[in-house]
């Protein structure tokens, strides 16, 4: 039988061997193939399962239902279901019929049972079954029937429920004598009894001290008294009602003995006699009623530090193992008794210090009442006697009890608080009186009061009426001769000094409280307004001594009647007695210049007699140190303020005011306007060096490159030339060819060779020296471009300006421009997208990629050139990205320290990412670091160039990227250069955010890697970019535009160019332009600057002339009129209607190569851009692709248009 596991194998050797034949099976191998599979199958699950086939209903069954059967197997193999389940029989049929009929499992439905022991026991089983029909050829064959064991989950639910009930009931309990009947009621509430054979509750009197705490020798330790019990009647040995442990032998004392001890339950059991059979006789079992073979003793101690105070005994469940689910459940049990006995020895103990607390008041009562009744005797006589006193006594007098109401107030009293004399005087009648802000001072004197026994406090009170103010005891009517205004005041709010004086009982509570009120408010207000002129005086004083001002009075006449010292430092006097000497300080003082508008001032004060005011300067001259400690010497100027003072008939008699120095701020105000106009002519300056810089490279370019232009043009010209004379002469391109590739006498025959041999050969070395030519033009031209670069990195004019692009494009791009000259050298040139470009999901990113497309122009120009002399000859380009910045070991090149991490390293320290600080913004100088407060999402973009070139040693690496600096001096002997290449190159890439690398070994080429920093766009700049690669696709998707890989073989060649005005003021370039345009059959016309192209315009067939003009060359350097000028009024002309026709295209020619410089000629109408030098190939190519542009923009204009019809 297949799959039966190993621990299997003797139950199913048993099943092999049993004797099938004499049940109504039959033999095994009768067996129909389905019994023997479905058998099969259940011998094979872990699960018990049992099997019922045929008529007959024949029982099978696996080894795990074995188990459940106990001693029953194997006898039930083979057995009708009537035999094996009588008892279940019934039920069983009708749920197979009920699932035959439904031809699918019935309900799962549970039982109990019991399994019969080897030992002859039973022990209690709950399961879960189901009944599966055997269908085959629509009929019933047998049944299956799986079983799940819910015994744990049964027994755990019942018990959980006898704990909870347990705990409802204990909780009621008040006393330890109440808890252990509560304890056994419980026990003997619980239903179903399984559990509970039997139950004994014992209490613990813990000895040998007796109540007192004296030792008594007579008494026994851990004595033990019956509580209470179930299950056993009375009387019996089991249960004697009073257990000495230690001494005893009774009952269950020695296991008390070995319980008492420990702080876990204890487990008895019949096999090693701890649980005595003696004492099981008689006993009245309940649950199953079958006798017990294991108990429980479990001490109950309400904490662990504590004595035992009880013992429960417990049968234990005669049809269930003592497994871990009962260990358990009595350990539940266990702590449920104990933490229930610990709240009620609590509530035991508080309720008998009550008891103690309240029979100890009831006796210091009775005492109270004797004592109280004496001394109000006494203090009712004393009280009257004081009444009739005090009625006499000016002074407000009342008495109050401990809860603050009035019992007794005099007729003073009455008048300094309002309060009438109607009724019982509450709290709150006094309370109200008194001031909203003074309460919280009168009852923090009342607290103080309660614990000093006497307080002072003065507070205010509102009275409803606005009697008479209550003079000072003993005053005269002189009081009012003081020369102050008493009546100023609230009349309804009074003053009042309080002194308070508690009566207290001995154990302090405040039995009486008396009072004395005296109305202060005449002393109050003139306190106040006395101190008020005092410090009014004092401040006038000090305002005048300490202020920052120079304050004077002055009479009419110019004489100082009183000054400050500001006033005196200010004037440059010195201070004198102004009684005994005239001062006239603004006669002396004051700078000649002003005396002027000082007397105007006077003047108009003593006309309008109103306040006026001077700015004038003084003779003494402003000082002060600057941070340098430098003295600062200036005029000191002064703001005077004049205000008149009158007599009581309103004459002006003196005049004040006061002096404020504003030297400082006209001093300052000075400075700054002469450091702005400093400022603005340094920037004036810097402006114009800028210019004069940014011409002085333009015109290097201009100049550098129109010769340039001029030589390649005459170099393809002659190699033109000369192989039109090859053609003349039936020289085939085969021949010319092997002409270029071998001696002449390999490819001509003997009557040939005199006549041919030093003409071919002239020819032959002509064609050579002029792609010579075009070779060191372009290698020229490079150099240019490196200088120029140079020149604008030191001018601070070189800029990285970001656009949202497609990396992998600009680094297409820059690939396909080396292909052709990879292949011509036979070079192998490969470039590859690494798998973490992919990962990061990159489609467009913020970067500059001229920037980039240099760069890798400068390392793929130097691959080739060390590469093509070699045996091997293979360069590859790899493109990757990450989020971290590259470093040296997670690249393969070692990186050169860049230049913002030189000059700053405190920077790179600090910054813990290792980036550094990122000297790029939107446009960037090369001098300019950008700073930011939100640091950018930045992606690293890495590329790598590896070429088997002649590799690098270790001292040649050390001298690349410095300027003007190559590998070796062998170097420029046989390749050339600059030594510009690679320092431009670490420039840009440090400009970019990023740094430049390299690994080499001699023999074994080199890897040149570099990385750049890269923005994570923004969505709207996204979605932008988006968009144009939309419309971009989709315009090379439409017939009308030229598509990038039909332009590639010839598409652009559908525009047929058929005029050319060719602007240029350069003769020579003009000239071989003209030529080589002639030569490729095209018309061409000439002018040398913008006024000539306008005037040759009016004869094109554009202005009802006769030339074809199809587009025009225009360059931007002219005398008389500039390119941009001339492309303006052409435009101006195109939509004023001077010109008809289609938009005439044209192409900007120019040695201005600066990014500003082409977008200023696209701004201005130019369609392309083709930078001196160029050969007329390539003007041919930016001739037909500026044709095609005009017309698809004219189209797009059309469109517009026609959309939106103005």
């Amino acid at each position: 039988m297949p799959g039966i596991r190993t621990e299997e194998q003797a139950f199913v050797d048993f099943v092999n061997s049993f004797k099938w034949a004499a049940t109504p099976l039959g033999p095994m191998s009768q067996w129909p193939a389905r019994l023997q599979q479905t058998f099969n199958q259940v011998l094979a699950d872990s699960r018990p399962i049992a099997i019922y086939w045929g008529p007959k209903l024949a029982t099978l069954y696996n080894e795990a239902f074995s188990k459940l059967c106990g001693t029953q197997h194997p006898g039930l193999l083979g057995k009708s279901v009537e035999d094996a389940w009588p008892d279940f029989c019934d039920k069983i049929k009708k749920t197979m019929k009920a699932s035959t009929s439904k031809h699918g499992p019935s309900l799962e439905q549970e039982w109990r049972f019991f399994v019969h022991q080897s030992d002859g026991s039973m022990e209690e089983t709950y399961l879960k079954w189901s009944l599966v029909p055997i269908i085959e050829n629509n009929e019933c064959m047998g049944f299956l029937q799986p079983l799940v064991d819910t015994t744990s989950m049964r027994l755990w639910e019942r018990r959980m429920r006898m704990l909870i009930d347990l705990g409802h009931v204990l909780v009621t309990a008040r006393d330890t004598k109440l808890y252990w009947r509560k304890t056994m009621q419980a026990l003997e509430a619980c239903d179903p009894s399984y559990d509970i054979p039997f139950a004994i509750i014992y209490s613990v009197e813990n000895g040998p001290s007796s109540s007192h705490g004296v030792t008594s020798p007579d008494r026994v330790k851990n004595l033990c008294h019956l509580e209470a019990c179930l299950g056993v009647p009375k009387g019996h040995p089991l249960i004697p009602q009073t257990l000495a442990p230690e001494t005893s032998n009774q009952g269950l004392s020695a296991a008390f003995k070995e319980a008492l001890k420990t702080q876990n339950p204890t487990l008895l059991h019949t096999k090693d006699n701890s649980l005595p059979e003696a004492l099981l006789g008689g006993l009245d079992w309940r649950g199953f009623k079958d006798p017990c073979r294991s108990a429980i003793i479990c001490p109950i101690r309400p904490t662990t530090e504590e004595h035992v105070m009880g013992v429960l005994v417990l049968g234990l469940n005669p049809r269930r193992p003592y497994d871990h689910d009962y260990q358990q459940y009595i350990s539940l049990l266990n702590q449920k008794v104990t933490t229930t006995l610990a709240s009620t020895v609590l509530i035991q103990e508080e309720a008998r210090r009550n008891r103690n607390i309240a029979e100890q008041a009831a006796y210091d009562e009775a005492q109270l009442k004797e004592k109280l009744a004496a001394q109000t005797k006494h203090a009712t006589d004393s009280m009257s006697k004081f009444q009739s006193i005090a009625e006499f006594v000016p002074v407000g007098m009342c008495f109050g009890d401990g809860q603050g109401n009035i019992t007794f107030a005099n007729e003073a009293w009455h008048r300094i608080t309002g309060v009438p004399r109607t009724g019982k005087i509450t709290q709150g009648s006094f309370w109200s009186r008194i001031v909203e802000e003074d309460r919280q001072n009168v009852d923090r004197a009342y607290k103080e009061m309660e614990r000093a026994g006497a307080a002072t406090i003065e507070f205010r009170v509102q009275r409803e009426d606005d009697g008479p103010v209550q003079y000072p005891i003993g005053s005269s009517p002189s009081f009012e001769k003081a020369g102050m205004d008493l009546a100023q005041g609230n009349p309804q709010e009074r003053h009042v000094l309080a002194a308070l004086k508690a009566e207290c009982a001995p154990d302090g509570t405040i039995l009486r409280v008396l009072a004395c009120l005296t109305d202060v408010t005449l002393h109050k207000e003139a306190a106040e307004q006395a101190i008020r002129r005092a410090q009014l005086v004092e401040n006038y004083q000090k305002m005048t001594e300490f202020s920052t001002v120079g304050m004077y009075d002055m009479s009419l006449d110019g004489r100082l009647v009183g000054a400050n010292n500001v006033f005196f430092e200010m004037c440059g006097i010195d201070k004198v007695d102004l009684r005994r000497n005239a001062v006239y300080p603004f006669d002396s003082c004051v700078v000649e210049e002003d005396v002027p508008v000082l007397h105007r001032a006077l003047a108009q004060l003593v006309a309008g007699g109103k306040t006026q005011t001077a700015e004038i300067r003084f003779k003494t001259p402003w000082t002060e140190k600057d941070s340098d400690g430098n003295n600062i010497i200036a005029p000191r100027w002064v703001v005077a303020t004049f205000l008149p003072v009158v007599n009581s008939d309103c004459v002006i008699q003196s005049f004040t005011g006061c002096l404020i120095d504003t030297s400082s701020k006209n001093w300052q105000f000075e400075a700054e306007r002469q450091r702005y106009e400093t400022e603005r002519k340094r920037k004036d300056e810097a402006i114009e060096a800028k210019r004069q810089q940014e011409m002085f490279i333009d015109m290097t370019s201009h100049e550098l490159r129109n010769p340039l232009s001029a030589i390649v043009q005459c170099a393809d010209a002659i190699i033109a030339s000369l192989a039109k004379s090859l053609e003349l002469v039936n020289l085939s391109p085969t021949d010319l060819h092997a002409l270029r590739t071998s001696p002449p006498e390999a490819i001509l025959s003997e009557p040939e060779k005199g006549t041919w041999y030093e003409g071919l050969s002239l020819v032959q070395n002509a064609i050579e020296n002029a792609e010579t030519i075009i070779a060191c033009t372009q290698h020229q031209k490079r150099i240019v471009d490196d200088i120029l670069t140079m020149s604008k990195m030191d001018s601070n004019l070189l800029t990285v300006t970001p656009f949202t692009v497609d990396p992998i494009l600009i680094a297409k791009e820059a690939f396909e421009m080396f292909e052709v000259e990879a292949r011509r050298v036979d070079i192998e040139l490969t470039w590859d997208v690494d798998q973490s470009y992919r990962h990061l999901g990159i489609e467009f990113l913020d970067l500059d990629p001229s920037r980039l497309k240099q760069v890798l122009i400068n390392l793929l120009t130097n691959a080739l050139k060390f590469t093509k002399n070699q045996e091997i000859r293979k360069v590859s380009i790899k493109m990757s990205a990450s989020k971290q910045r590259p470093t040296d070991a997670t690249s393969s090149v070692q990186f050169i320290p860049r230049a913002a991490d030189i000059l700053a390293p405190e920077t790179s320290t600090s910054d813990t990412s290792g980036s550094g600080p990122s000297p790029r913004t939107s446009e960037t100088s090369a001098s300019e670091p950008s700073t930011s407060s939100n640091p950018p999402d930045y992606t690293y973009l890495i590329f790598e160039v590896h070429d088997t070139g002649q590799g690098l040693t270790e001292e040649e690496k050390s001298l690349l990227f410095q300027r003007f600096v190559q590998a070796s001096p062998k170097t420029h002997v046989k390749y050339g250069g600059s030594g510009l290449g690679l320092f431009i190159s670490k420039r840009l890439t440090e400009m970019q955010g990023g740094a430049i690398g390299v690994a080499s070994r001699p023999g074994h080429g080199s890897t040149f890697a570099f990385y750049i920093e890269a923005n994570t766009p923004g969505k709207t700049e996204l979605q932008e970019a988006r968009a144009a690669a939309d419309a971009l696709k989709q315009a090379m998707r439409s017939p009308s535009t030229v598509t990038r890989e039909r332009a590639a073989s010839g598409r652009a060649n559908d525009v047929q160019i058929e005029g050319v005005l060719i602007v240029e003021d350069n003769l020579i370039n003009q000239q071989i332009t003209r030529r080589g345009l002639l030569d490729r059959g095209k018309k061409v016309e000439v002018a040398n600057h913008g006024l000539e192209a306008l005037e040759k315009l009016q004869k094109m067939n554009q202005a009802e002339g006769e030339f074809p003009l199809t587009l025009v060359t225009m360059d931007m350097e002219m005398p008389i009129q500039d390119g941009l000028t001339c492309t303006r009024e052409i435009r101006k002309m195109e939509l004023s209607g001077q010109l008809k026709g289609p938009r005439i295209p044209i192409l900007a020619v120019s040695a201005n190569a600066r990014t500003e410089q082409i977008k200023e000629a696209i701004a201005a109408g130019c369609d392309d851009v083709l930078v001196k030098p160029y050969r007329i190939d390539e003007l041919s190519h930016k001739m037909r692709m500026a044709v095609q542009k005009s017309r698809e923009r004219e189209d797009q204009e059309r469109k517009e248009d026609e959309i939106h019809p103005s």
